[in-house]
C-alpha cells in the first residue's frame, strides 16, 4: 500500500494507532492531526503493523511524524532504509520517544520546537478553579454571570451544528484573520461542525439569555481531555473561562489532565495558557538523522 493523502475519511483506520502512543502530547489524536492534515499535507500508509505518516514543513522538507505499532524502534528503522538519502527528519517527537531516536546508526540532530509544547493541566484544578492562584479565573467566571439573567451549558451535537456554525460566522466576521494558521484553523472548525459524526469529538455550548456565546470541542484519550477548538464571543466578558471549566466538568471529571495544545509562539495565547497554571509543558522536538 503506497503512501496516500490522508482524508477524514481514514480517521476510523489512524485512530486506533494512537493507543501505542505513551504521552500526553496532542499530535497523536484525531484532532491534532486530521484538523491540520491538509494545511501540512500529510500522507500516511500502514506496512507491517505500523502507521507510518508524513507532513510537509513550512520549511518545504518532508518529515516523519513517529511511527506507530507494536515495533516503534523497527518503524524508525525502516523509515531511515526507505530514505538512504540524509537527512531524515522527524518532528513534533515526545521528549520521552528521544532515547530510541539516540539509539539509531548515524549522527542524530535533536533541536526542541519552543513554540510547540503542549500545556498539561490537571484536570480537578481545571474543574474547581480553587484556591488563591484561581482567583483571577473566578472573578472572571463571576463577572460572566453577572451579565445575563441565566446561562447554560449542554452538549454539542448534530441537532444544535447548524446553530453553532451560524454563531462561528458571525464571530468571526469581527475578527480579521490573515492567511496561514489561523486562518486554517477556522476552516477546519467549520469541516468538523459538518462531520461530527466522522471526527467523533465531544463538544460543549454555551449559551447566556438562550443565544450562544461559546462552544468547545476536544477528545478523550486515555487519562486526558485534549481540548482542540475554543471560540467564544468576547462581548461577554468571562464566556471563555466559563465555557472552559464547564467543558472541564462535563468531560474531565475522574480524568488526570486537560491538554490545551500549544502557543505557536503567539505572545498573548502564550500568557492565558500560563495563567491556567499548567501542572507542566510537554516538549517536542524535531529530529534529523545523518
Amino acid at each position: 500500500m503506497p503512501f496516500q493523502k490522508m482524508t477524514i475519511d481514514d480517521i476510523p483506520v489512524i485512530a486506533p494507532y494512537f493507543r501505542f502512543v505513551t504521552t500526553n502530547t496532542c499530535d497523536f489524536t484525531v484532532g491534532g492531526m486530521f484538523m491540520w492534515r491538509d494545511y501540512f499535507h500529510m500522507t500516511w500508509q500502514v506496512k507491517d503493523g505500523v502507521l507510518y505518516s508524513t507532513l510537509t514543513g513550512e520549511d518545504g522538507n518532508l518529515y516523519y511524524n513517529l511511527p506507530l505499532g507494536e515495533d516503534i524502534p523497527a518503524g524508525l528503522r525502516q523509515c531511515l532504509t526507505r530514505h538512504p538519502e540524509r537527512p531524515v527528519r522527524f518532528c513534533t517527537i515526545p521528549e520521552a520517544e528521544l532515547p530510541l531516536f539516540r539509539a539509531l546508526p548515524g549522527r542524530v540532530e535533536i533541536t526542541e520546537e519552543e513554540n510547540f509544547a503542549d500545556y498539561l493541566y490537571s484536570a480537578e484544578e481545571m474543574i474547581r478553579l480553587s484556591g488563591k492562584k484561581f482567583s483571577g479565573q473566578r472573578n472572571h467566571i463571576s463577572r460572566f454571570l453577572r451579565t445575563c439573567q441565566s446561562w447554560s451549558f449542554e452538549p454539542l451535537d448534530n441537532t444544535d451544528a447548524a446553530e453553532v456554525e451560524t454563531f462561528f460566522h458571525t464571530l468571526n466576521k469581527k475578527l480579521n484573520y490573515t492567511p496561514g494558521e489561523a486562518a486554517e484553523e477556522n476552516h477546519k472548525v467549520q469541516e468538523v461542525l459538518e462531520h461530527l459524526d466522522q471526527y467523533g469529538l465531544v463538544g460543549g455550548v454555551l449559551r447566556a439569555d438562550g443565544a450562544i456565546v461559546g462552544f468547545t470541542l476536544g477528545e478523550v484519550l486515555r487519562d486526558t481531555l485534549y481540548i482542540h477548538i475554543e471560540k467564544a464571543d468576547r462581548d461577554y466578558p468571562g464566556a471563555y473561562q466559563m465555557l472552559c471549566r464547564q467543558f472541564c466538568t462535563a468531560y474531565a471529571d475522574g480524568l488526570a489532565y486537560v491538554n490545551r495544545e500549544e502557543d505557536m509562539g503567539d505572545l498573548g495565547l502564550r500568557k492565558a495558557k500560563r495563567d491556567l497554571h499548567p501542572v507542566t509543558q510537554l516538549k517536542k522536538y524535531t529530529v534529523e538523522v545523518w
